[in-house]
C-alpha cells in the first residue's frame, strides 16, 4: 500500500523548497504526482490529510491528479480546510470522528491597483469561488448556489455533518485523534520569508563555493 501525505501548507512546487529550508510541513503537487507514478498499477493508495490549506492553484492541481483514480481512499485524520478541503473530494472519504472540513471563499493577498483593478480581483474571486465548489457539488451532489452559500459563510463541518451533506462516504473507527496543525491559520510563507529564505540559501551557496576553491587551491 502506498502513502500520500498532505499535511501542513499546501504550496506550489516552486515553494515546498522554502518550507523544507525551514523544516515546516507543507505538501506540493509533485509530492502527490511522484507516489502515484511510482505506485504499482493495482496498488492501493491512502492519502492522508491534516491541512488547514494553502494555494488554491496546487489544490486545484492535487485534486486533479487523484481525481478518477479507483485506488485511491482519502481518510481525513484532523482538519481538511480551504485547498485540502477541495483534495479530499477526490475520490472515496472517510472522515475521522474528530475531524472537520471547513470550506470558505477564495481570497486573494498582495492585490494592488485601482478600483477597476479591485473590481476586476473581485471578479476573478467569485469564478476562482465556483471553481473550487464545483468540487463539492460533484462529491455531493447539492446545488453550485447552496455550496456558495456555505463557502460565503465559511462553514466548518464535523464528520457527522460532512456525511449529512454528502462531503465523505463514511466516518472512522478505532482511529486515534490527530493533532491540529496549521488549521485555519493562513498561509505560513510570506514574500518577506521567501526572500529571506533565498537570501540565506545564496550566502551559503556563496560560503560553500569559497570553501571548495580554497581546497581546491591547497590540493585538497
Amino acid at each position: 500500500m502506498a502513502v500520500i501525505n498532505i499535511r501542513g501548507d499546501i504550496v506550489g512546487n516552486d515553494d515546498k523548497w522554502i518550507y523544507d529550508w525551514f523544516g515546516m510541513e507543507a505538501t506540493c503537487p509533485k509530492d502527490v504526482k511522484d507516489i502515484l507514478q511510482t505506485a504499482a498499477q493495482d496498488e492501493v493508495i491512502d492519502v492522508l490529510i491534516n491541512s488547514g490549506g494553502g494555494s488554491v492553484f496546487a489544490g486545484q492541481e492535487m485534486y486533479s491528479a487523484l481525481k478518477g483514480n479507483g485506488q485511491v481512499t482519502i481518510k481525513i485524520q484532523s482538519m481538511a480546510g480551504s485547498a485540502a478541503g477541495v483534495v479530499a473530494m477526490a475520490g472515496r472519504c472517510l472522515i475521522s470522528p474528530v475531524a472537520m472540513i471547513m470550506i470558505h471563499n477564495v481570497s486573494m493577498s498582495g492585490a494592488s491597483g485601482d478600483y477597476h483593478d479591485m473590481q476586476k480581483n473581485a471578479e476573478i474571486l467569485k469564478q476562482m469561488n465556483a471553481a473550487m465548489a464545483s468540487a463539492y457539488t460533484e462529491k455531493s451532489g447539492k446545488s453550485m448556489e447552496e455550496i456558495l452559500k456555505l463557502m460565503d459563510r465559511e462553514t466548518w463541518l464535523t464528520a457527522n455533518q460532512c456525511l449529512e451533506y454528502g462531503f465523505v462516504d463514511g466516518i472512522m473507527t478505532d482511529q486515534q485523534p490527530g493533532i491540529l496543525t496549521n488549521a485555519y491559520s493562513g498561509m505560513w510563507l510570506t514574500d518577506e520569508i521567501r526572500q529571506k529564505a533565498m537570501k540565506e540559501r545564496e550566502e551559503k551557496e556563496k560560503e560553500r563555493n569559497e570553501l571548495l576553491e580554497d581546497l581546491d587551491l591547497y590540493g585538497i
